[in-house]
């Protein structure tokens, strides 16, 4: 058995200001971001990762950068771990959009097509992307695997693995810089964790 360690890239300018970015807009790491990706960095080492893989997205590959040097270890990049195409929501603040438009994001997480209206990306094809990342790297890999990536892409793996509702899904918190952790054997996947972080910052 070996596991693949989803992480969500550290706290962004965009974090910060619950700004929806997608795939267009650039921001970089706070400094607090920066520190968060450190102390992972600490809970990551005795996990003996053999590989790193990230999304092709700025604030993601500043975290694997981090991560990397700090492990020892390269990166690289697969465009199949980045960031949602959120169309015409891009630019807007997250809790406006929750406000406003829950039903469509509700729509959203359940896998319908709503492409139509905003043009986001189908969460259904997010699961696929991210799945087939998945499926070849316990492949080409036997030992442990982490994959540097977004909010959306982590849920989709989660909601794989546990069926879950897409009301639980938009209430699901995953904070940046966090763990989830997913066993693999025999093309099963077990979901072991999610957000897991510093003690400190669930208070």
């Amino acid at each position: 058995m070996s596991l693949i360690i989803l992480m969500r890239h550290g706290e962004a300018l965009n974090n910060v200001k619950h700004i929806l970015t997608g795939r267009t807009l650039v921001y970089h790491l706070t400094e607090r971001g920066k520190l968060h990706v450190q102390e992972m960095c600490e809970m990551l080492k005795p996990m003996r990762i053999e590989a790193i893989y990230t999304s092709p997205i700025a604030r993601a590959v500043e975290t694997a950068s981090i991560v990397g040097e700090n492990l020892g270890l390269p990166y690289t990049i697969d465009e199949r771990l980045t960031e949602t195409d959120m169309g015409r929501l891009t630019g807007m603040n997250y809790f406006d959009v929750v406000n406003k438009h829950r039903d469509l994001l509700l729509e959203f997480y359940s896998g319908k097509d709503v492409s139509s209206m905003y043009g986001l990306e189908n969460f259904n094809s997010i699961k696929a992307r991210v799945l087939s990342m998945m499926d070849d790297a316990a492949s080409r890999h036997d030992g442990n695997v982490l994959l540097i990536t977004h909010l959306d892409p982590i849920k989709a793996v989660i909601q794989n693995i546990l069926k879950v509702s897409a009301e639980i899904l938009l209430n699901m918190q995953i904070k940046t810089s966090s763990l989830t952790i997913v066993s693999h054997s025999s093309s099963n996947y077990e979901l072991l964790a999610y957000n897991v972080t510093s003690m400190m910052r669930y208070l």
